[in-house]
Formats: C-alpha cells, structure tokens, sequence
C-alpha cells in the first residue's frame, strides 16, 4: 500500500556546479521523493540519494514546493534563467501528481520567473500541463523527454511494472507534436538494459516507433548502471525472473552474485557500450534522427558561450560512445559554458588557452566560430 508523507524541507532549488552536457541543465527540481512507477534498474534506488527503502510505496510529498521555489527565485541575486530539469530523482508525473499537483505548481513559478524547462518522465499526465509548458517554450524554451527503454511490452512491465506502456509513451511524444508548437519533444532510450532489450530488432523498432511518433530526438545513455542497493534489486529481479541471464551480467558487470552484495563494475564492460553505442548511430542515421538535444540559448551574454559549448559537447558526445578520447574536449565545453563573461571578450585578450582543456585546436575553432557569428549579424 502506498503511502504520502508530507515534509517539510529547507530547499527545492538544486544550484548545479556545471550545466548537465546531455539534458542541458543548470538546476534541479524534485517535488518528491520517491517514485511509484518502481522501475526495477532506478538508479534512484542507490543509497547516495538517501530515498525511501521501499522507493515506490513510500512517498514523500515536499510540503509548499511552490511557494520554496517562487522565494527562491525572487530572491536570487546571482541566479541566471536557465533550464530546470524536472525531475532526477523521482518522476515529476508519477501518481502522487494527479493528487498533489506539484509539479504543475513549480511549472507555474517557473513560468511566472521564466526559467526554461526540462520535463523527464514516463507519464501521459504530462499532457495535462500542455498549457503551460507551450507557454514557457514560446517565452523562453521547454522540452520533454519520455524515457522508454524498451518497445516489446512484456519487457517494459518487467522493467518498469507500474508505467505506462511503451506504445502510451510514443503516443505522449506524438501527442506533443501534434498539439504544441513550441516544446521540443524526444525519447530517452537510458538506460540500454542488457540482454533484455539491446538486440538490433530491439533498438531498431525503438528508433523507428520514435520517427513515426514526430520526435524530436532519441538520447541515448548506453547500457545500465549497477551499484549498491539498485544492483542488488534489479539483480533479485532477474533471478526470479530471467535466471538464465544472470552468469551473462557476472560476466558484463565482474561480479558474481550475492545476494546480500553487490562487488561489480558501476558501469558495463567499454566492448559492450562501444558495440551497442555504434548500432545505435547507424539507427539514428538510417532513419535521419538527431540524437542530441537543441539546447536553450539565452539572450544575454552567454550566448556564444553556450552555442560553441553546444558544438563541442556535442562532438565529444559522439567521441565518447565510439570508444574514442572525449573527456578534454567535453571539459572545455563545460569550462566553456561556465564563463562569467562573453567569450569573445576572451578572445579578444588573446586569452582563449587559459580556459582550461583549450588547447590549439579548439582555439581555431572557436576562434572561427566566433568570426562567423559575427559575419552573420552584419
């Protein structure tokens, strides 16, 4: 039986330190703790988010999100309007929604503040909130990504018990298309979960299912974390579910199971992401669909920070899932996107190559973007 708990908390507002590379974030908003859909691989579920030990029945309910979230803004002196993921640790439309309505209410604030925003969920009680999110993406910008995992519906109620069904997923996506004009909306194919939803008919139906619903995009996270408490739940799962599996995961995440201990890799063997990462981008181009987000671009002077910092993040994002170095390359584009100042102001100081992880390259590159952006408003 589930039960709601209302708390009280001294924030709502999570202040990130760099602007998240794949969702494009700066903040966080998590109107709950918790989250009855129970999907068996949350990562949610690990014990460094300190949540609930039955996640999907008991529900903490953060009392006055809305009215946290309004003082904050008005108050905020250094806050800039930028993208608002909602939410991370839970979804913001699970069932507990419908009751308390939550996450309508911060939409509300953040629509009144206009700070972009970012809605991650499974849900088609997104659609209630059309309205408004339509309004924020005509003001500033508004997106909604619709995880789905995996497209044969016997699987998906394995994985994500209480969920909505794959194809009411799709149908959210086609719904947004066809009703808005204003939100950008795809699906987040993360986490990969292997064995049970990773053959080439799997991601194929996936990646054309996305097509034929209008999205937008399809990001890809590669295969499924384990650690700790998420492992150890998901792999109690599999054995009673799909025994046969479970010497296949002891040899992709190095561990052999205990069910009281979880000693394997947080991440599954580079061959496996590599080889799955590949597929994935043949999908992507077989079907001309884009697998990265459009960001939000302010009107201030972040602007051309944030557009170059796009184009490399993006580059490194597909040097990453073909197994090639990318970790300089996305650190310059995070210490990019973090300026306090245009860099073109950097750049005129000749001081480009003190932006940490800008080596030569990247200072022709940017140097030639800026050039171009610069011919384009004359």
């Amino acid at each position: 039986m589930t039960t709601y708990t209302e708390r009280v908390f001294k924030s709502i507002l999570i202040v990130r330190k760099y602007i998240d590379s794949w969702f494009w974030d700066r903040y966080g908003v998590n109107p709950y703790q918790g989250c009855q859909f129970g999907c068996i691989y949350c990562d949610s579920r690990s014990a460094k988010y300190r949540l609930p030990a039955d996640f999907e029945n008991d529900i903490i309910i953060k009392k006055d999100p809305a009215g946290m979230l309004d003082r904050r803004l008005s108050r905020a002196r250094t806050l800039l309007p930028d993208i608002v993921a909602m939410s991370g640790a839970s979804d913001p439309y699970h069932h507990a929604e419908a009751r308390f309505k939550s996450t309508r209410q911060c939409l509300e604030v953040l629509d009144k503040h206009s700070y972009p925003v970012h809605i991650l969920t499974k849900s088609k009680l997104v659609l209630r909130d059309l309205d408004l999110l339509e309004e924020t993406g005509r003001k500033t910008w508004s997106c909604v990504s619709v995880t789905i995992t995996a497209s044969d519906p016997e699987v998906a109620r394995f994985l994500e018990p209480r969920s909505p069904s794959p194809q009411t997923r799709f149908g959210v996506v086609a719904a947004i298309k066809e009703r808005t004009r204003c939100i950008q909306a795809g699906v987040l194919l993360i986490p990969v979960v292997p064995y049970l939803a990773d053959s080439d008919e799997d991601l194929e139906s996936l990646v054309r299912e996305a097509k034929d619903a209008g999205a937008d995009y399809v990001l890809f996270g590669g295969a499924m974390t384990m650690r700790d408490q998420q492992a150890l739940w998901f792999l109690k799962h599999l054995q009673q579910d799909y025994p046969d599996l479970l010497r296949k995961y002891e040899q992709l995440y190095g561990f052999a199971y205990e069910p009281g201990s979880y000693d394997g890799s947080y991440v599954a063997k580079d061959s496996y992401n590599i080889q799955i990462s590949r597929k994935f981008l043949d999908l992507c181009a077989k079907y001309d669909m884009p697998l990265r987000i459009r960001r939000f671009i302010p009107d201030d002077y972040r602007a051309e920070n944030y557009r170059i910092a796009e184009k490399i993040l993006n580059q490194a994002y597909r040097l990453m899932m073909t197994g090639k170095a990318w970790k300089s390359l996305h650190w310059a584009g995070m210490n990019i996107q973090n300026l306090k100042e245009p860099i073109a102001e950097v750049s005129n100081r000749g001081e480009l190559r003190n932006i940490r992880n800008v080596d030569a390259r990247l200072e022709d590159l940017i140097r030639r973007e800026l050039g171009e952006a610069g011919a384009g408003r004359d």
